[in-house]
């Protein structure tokens, strides 16, 4: 299997280097393009108005001065010479749960592989201190092992969060639906050598409910949660409600002008 694997915690990140490592252990084949620096939280941003820069560390790994999904673009396009069966994005130093994934540079990564028609899954360690990739790594390489003996489905992401914990202290794996995950955001003003204000984002993450079975909530009892995700923000529910609003233009539309031989 051809695997593209990117992240969002730079070119180089354990995480990514383990998961590099466990997934070439089972035989895969793997191309790493990667930011060249950490861009967490980037979310989908593209970069537009000025040029991609790429360091070629050897035949199959790039460092990419983009965004993630800069890396994923770029690298179907122009960098992989052959067809990208998987991407795997990770292994993220941190949890990716709940609403996190809006956020995500990890999950965007994935995201844009399906945007390219390309099934994906996303990889995040749930801890805040030690970071001990190797369980993680292991679960990646078991789980797209899975992927490849059964039907994945087309254009399918998956977000996976592993909790820090030895793997043989794992509760199990839940399929489950993403949970809620809500930051006391603090703005600290302050002010640059130059006397200008700034402001500096933290704040910690805050107590939400959550759904019994929620990602947020298998993974804090020491699962391994797996969430389907999907890229159409369609709402099916709501399409007939809106669509019986009757909504047809007036006949006279505010600052329309009307042209000769219309009638």
């Amino acid at each position: 299997m051809n695997i593209l694997l990117t992240n969002d915690d730079g070119y180089g990140a354990p995480g990514l280097e383990a998961l590099a490592a466990a997934l070439r252990e089972e035989g895969h084949h793997t191309f790493v393009v990667a930011p060249e620096r950490e861009r967490s939280a980037m979310g989908h941003a593209i970069t537009l108005h000025k040029p991609l820069h790429v360091i070629q560390h050897h035949e199959q790994a790039w460092a990419v001065s983009g965004t993630p999904v800069d890396c994923v673009k770029l690298a179907m396009h122009a960098l992989v010479p052959c067809k990208v069966d998987l991407v795997v994005s990770g292994i993220n130093r941190g949890a990716n749960l709940g609403t996190d994934v809006y956020y995500s540079g990890t999950v965007s990564a994935a995201i844009e592989g399906l945007l390219q028609g390309v099934s994906a899954m996303a990889f995040s360690l749930v801890a805040e201190e030690q970071f001990e990739y190797e369980d993680a790594a292991w679960l990646a390489a078991w789980l797209v092992g899975a992927a490849s003996r059964h039907d994945m489905g087309p254009r399918t992401l998956l977000n996976v969060n592993v909790p820090s914990l030895p793997r043989h202290q794992w509760r199990g794996v839940r399929v489950c639906e993403l949970g809620v995950r809500h930051y006391q955001d603090v703005y600290d003003r302050r002010l640059d050598p130059r006397g200008r204000i700034y402001y500096w984002l933290g704040g910690a993450v805050a107590a939400a409910d959550n759904p019994p079975g929620s990602d947020v909530e298998m993974v804090a009892r020491g699962f391994v949660s797996v969430t389907p995700l999907r890229v159409d923000l369609t709402r099916p529910e709501d399409l007939e409600r809106i669509a019986g609003w009757g909504l047809t233009l007036p006949s006279q539309v505010p600052g329309a002008t009307h042209r000769a031989g219309e009638s």
